[in-house]
């Protein structure tokens, strides 16, 4: 998983949402049929849900995986299924760092090498991860010079640009893949039924939706931060020599940008915080302590959100 830009509202939030994405393949019959059909010559009897949005580490100091959603099937293959939004370029170092997070279960202590479980890596992604203008990218190694040898790590990495046109995929699979990418498809399929039965579901839970809120005040505040620091650091550059002239009018534009962006920003989160249930006195201190605003201005943020709910 790797969520970056701004999350949508609970409400406006889909399957393109890791996170409503991995609560929604929770469902073991629907992933179980999803395998299925991305991999239609392979016999999956049934799996296991084993992690979903938890993170993994292999060491102390290494760097974790938080996977989307992570299942094994009765034969003791492993499936990474991750949604991705942005392109940032990475797909092919993040497939071979979840793979190797994978390999760790897929190797059993005692049994030989040879005996190592089969893993898949598959991406959804919002995008051509590749930009060659397939729908379907299947990545496996190969020993140069001979592609037609089958190298047997037992590694696969499957992507889909769910943005497509082509329907290169069989029309069981175009089926989720148009689902996922909202577009017009086929109402009768059972999977697209209880796909969107599944996705009502998860999104009428009110545990699932509070926990959706703090990890969007948590990548809020990360965004903050951000924005802080590159404010600082371009006041920083500002000081080795521009015209002072320029410095002002550059410096002021940046924190009226800023603070605009900052108090739609919250006045967008208090609206979810009172529509959520929470009272003035939980969304002021939570504006106040969390955070560090006067508690004037939190109360005078509270009325103004309150205001425009009217």
């Amino acid at each position: 998983m790797e969520q970056t830009g701004s999350r949508k509202s609970w409400e406006e939030a889909g399957l393109t949402d890791d996170f409503i994405f991995s609560k929604t393949f929770l469902d073991l019959k629907i992933t179980l049929e999803l395998l299925r059909r991305i991999f239609p010559t392979m016999t999956i009897k049934g799996i296991k849900i084993l992690n979903s949005q938890q993170e993994i580490k292999a060491t102390h100091d290494a760097k974790s995986s938080r996977f989307d959603i992570y299942v094994k099937d009765y034969d003791n293959r492993h499936y990474d299924l991750e949604m991705q939004v942005e392109n940032n370029h990475n797909l092919p170092q993040r497939a071979r760092f979840y793979q190797s997070s994978l390999a760790t279960a897929a190797y059993i202590k005692g049994k030989n090498y040879i005996k190592a479980n089969k893993s898949f890596v598959i991406f959804f992604c919002c995008f051509d991860p590749f930009g060659l203008g397939e729908q379907q990218y299947d990545v496996k190694r190969i020993i140069e010079n001979y592609p037609n040898y089958t190298y047997q790590d037992h590694e696969k990495s499957v992507f889909f640009d769910i943005t497509s046109h082509r329907k290169t995929v069989g029309p069981k699979l175009q089926n989720v893949l148009d689902l996922i990418a909202n577009r017009k498809l086929d109402e009768e399929d059972d999977l697209i039924i209880k796909l969107k039965k599944r996705i009502s579901f998860v999104k009428q839970n009110q545990e699932w939706r509070r926990e959706y809120m703090l990890r969007t005040l948590y990548e809020m505040d990360i965004e903050n931060k951000l924005k802080e620091g590159l404010k600082q650091g371009h006041e920083e550059s500002l000081k080795q020599g521009h015209e002072e002239g320029l410095k002002q009018g550059i410096e002021q534009g940046i924190e009226q940008g800023i603070e605009q962006g900052l108090v739609k920003e919250r006045l967008s989160l208090i609206t979810d915080l009172i529509k959520s249930g929470q009272t003035k006195e939980q969304v002021e201190n939570f504006l106040i302590n969390i955070r560090q605003i006067d508690p004037a201005e939190a109360a005078k943020d509270y009325q103004e959100a309150l205001d425009k709910m009217k």
